[in-house]
C-alpha cells in the first residue's frame, strides 16, 4: 500500500462521497474543537505573560538599573559636586559601545505632604541629560506638569506617592532624611516644589520614585546615606556579548572601588521568578492541551470500529497493516492540524484585543457589582471597583508581544501530541483480522 493510497483512504474516510450519518465523524470534529478550545487560552496566556514580562523588563532596565551600573565604594564628593559628577559621567561614553552615561545619587527619605506622609526612594539626577533621553523618557505618561526640572527646589514625583500624599503641581513636599554631625543623627528637612507627575504604567516604580536635581542631592544627602551610581546605555541591552565586553572595557578606566554590574546581575531573583511563573503557566495550559489530545485517541477508536469493514475489504486485496496503521495517523494529524487553525488565530485575535476585553469587562462586573451594592443599602462612595489585573503589582496596559517563535512550538507540539494520540487505535486498525470481519457482513 503506497504513501498516495493510504492518504487517499484517510481523506476518504474523513471526507466520504456520500454524506452518510458517523458518529466517528462527529467525533472527530468534537476533537478538533477541543483542541482548538485547549490552544485558544494558551495563545492568550502565552501573549500576556510575555507582553508583561517584557513591558516590566523594559521599564526596570531603562528607568531603573541602566544596561550597565557603576557603584562606588565610596561617596563621590571628592570628585567635586554635581557638575564635576556628570562630567566624569560623560567620559564613560568615550568608550567602546557605550552610548549614554549618567550620574545619580541615590537614597531613601520620608516624604510628606499636606496629608500625609510615606516612604520614598530619592533619585538625584541631571535631568537636562536624562531626560532629554528619548529611552528613559518615552517610557513616562506625564499625568500633570512637565517631565523636567527647572530650578534647584523642583521635584518630579510619581503618580502613586501623589495620590498617597494628595499633591498636585505647584504644591510644596518636604524630604527628611537623616545625617551624622559629629556623634550625633538629627534629621534634615527640604522642600521641594511639584512640577510634574508622571506614570511609567507600574506602581510599584510608580510609588517610589521622586527625582530631583543632582545638584540638590548633594546638599539633601550626607556621604553616607545615599549610593553614587553611573548608568550606563549601550546600543543593546539583550546583547549580553557586547554588555561582557563594555563591562570588561569599563573595569579597566575606572578607578579600584568601583563595582561594575549589568542589569540581570542587578534584577536576578525577580527575573528568575518571572521565568519560573511564565513556565508554571504555561505547563498547566499544556496539561489543558494534553488532555484534549486524549479525544483524538477516542475518535479514532470509534473511526476503527465504524470502518471495521473497509479496513477489512483493503486487506484483502492487500493493504498491508502498516498502509492502514499510516492512514489513521494521517487522520490523527489531520485533527490536530484543524484544531491548531482554529484554536491559534482565535486566541491571537483575543491576545492582541487583551486590554479592550479585560476593560470591558471590568466595567460589566462593575456596573453589575454597584447595581447590586445600591440595591443592599450601600452608599456609592464607599463601593470600591473591581481590578481584573491589580495596577500595584501589573501593568495599567499590557504591551502587546506575539511570540512567533513560541506559537511555532505550541503548534508543533500540538501536532507531535495528535499523532502520539493516534498511534494505539492506528496499531489497532492495522491488526484487525479480516476474515473475521468479512464473515460478519
Amino acid at each position: 500500500m503506497t504513501l498516495n493510497a493510504s492518504f487517499l483512504f484517510a481523506w476518504r474516510i474523513l471526507w466520504p462521497p456520500e454524506r452518510s450519518r458517523s458518529a466517528a465523524r462527529r467525533s472527530i470534529i468534537g476533537a478538533v474543537f477541543c483542541i482548538a478550545l485547549s490552544l485558544i487560552p494558551l495563545v492568550v496566556v502565552l501573549i500576556v505573560a510575555d507582553g508583561m514580562i517584557n513591558g516590566i523588563t523594559n521599564r526596570i532596565i531603562e528607568l531603573s538599573s541602566y544596561h550597565i551600573q557603576v557603584r562606588f565604594a565610596s561617596p563621590v564628593w571628592n570628585i567635586g559636586g554635581g557638575e564635576s559628577f556628570s562630567e566624569f559621567a560623560s567620559m564613560m561614553t568615550e568608550c567602546p559601545g557605550v552610548t549614554a552615561a549618567y550620574g545619580e545619587l541615590r537614597g531613601v527619605a520620608l516624604a510628606a505632604g499636606q496629608n500625609g506622609r510615606t516612604g520614598a526612594s530619592i533619585r538625584a539626577v541631571d535631568s537636562t541629560k536624562l531626560f532629554a533621553d528619548e529611552s528613559f523618557s518615552s517610557l513616562f505618561t506625564v499625568e500633570d506638569g512637565v517631565l523636567a526640572l527647572p530650578d534647584v527646589h523642583s521635584a518630579v514625583v510619581g503618580t502613586r506617592i501623589a495620590e498617597t500624599l494628595q499633591l498636585s503641581v505647584g504644591d510644596t513636599i518636604r524630604l527628611i532624611t537623616m545625617r551624622r554631625i559629629g556623634e550625633r543623627t538629627v534629621p534634615r528637612v527640604v522642600s521641594f516644589t511639584i512640577s510634574g507627575i508622571v506614570s511609567c504604567g507600574y506602581q510599584e516604580l510608580d510609588a517610589l520614585w521622586i527625582f530631583i536635581p543632582l545638584e540638590a542631592g548633594f546638599s539633601f544627602f550626607s556621604p553616607d546615606s545615599c549610593m553614587s551610581i553611573i548608568g550606563v546605555r549601550t546600543s543593546d541591552a539583550f546583547n549580553q556579548e557586547n554588555l561582557y565586553t563594555v563591562k570588561q572595557q569599563l573595569q579597566q578606566l575606572l578607578p579600584a572601588n568601583s563595582g561594575v554590574y549589568l542589569w540581570n546581575q542587578l534584577n536576578v531573583s525577580q527575573f528568575e521568578n518571572f521565568a519560573s511563573t511564565k513556565m508554571l503557566l504555561l505547563f498547566i495550559m499544556f496539561l489543558i492541551v494534553l488532555v484534549a489530545s486524549v479525544n483524538v485517541s477516542s475518535a479514532l477508536v470509534m473511526l476503527v470500529m465504524e470502518r471495521r469493514r473497509e479496513i477489512a475489504i483493503l486487506k484483502s486485496v492487500g493493504a498491508s497493516p502498516s498502509g492502514i496503521l499510516l492512514s489513521f495517523l494521517f487522520i490523527g494529524f489531520f485533527t490536530g492540524f484543524a484544531g491548531v487553525l482554529v484554536g491559534i488565530p482565535l486566541g491571537l485575535v483575543l491576545g492582541v484585543n487583551i486590554n479592550k476585553l479585560i476593560s470591558l469587562f471590568e466595567q460589566i462586573v462593575n456596573t453589575a457589582g454597584f447595581f447590586l451594592y445600591s440595591i443592599l443599602g450601600g452608599a456609592a462612595s464607599d463601593f470600591i471597583p473591581v481590578h481584573l489585573l491589580d495596577p500595584a503589582y501589573y501593568l495599567q496596559q499590557i504591551p502587546i508581544v506575539i511570540p512567533f517563535e513560541e506559537l511555532f512550538v505550541i503548534a508543533s507540539g500540538t501536532l507531535l501530541l495528535s499523532v502520539i494520540m493516534s498511534v494505539m487505535p492506528s496499531i489497532r486498525a492495522a491488526r484487525e483480522k479480516p476474515i473475521a470481519t468479512l464473515r460478519k457482513v
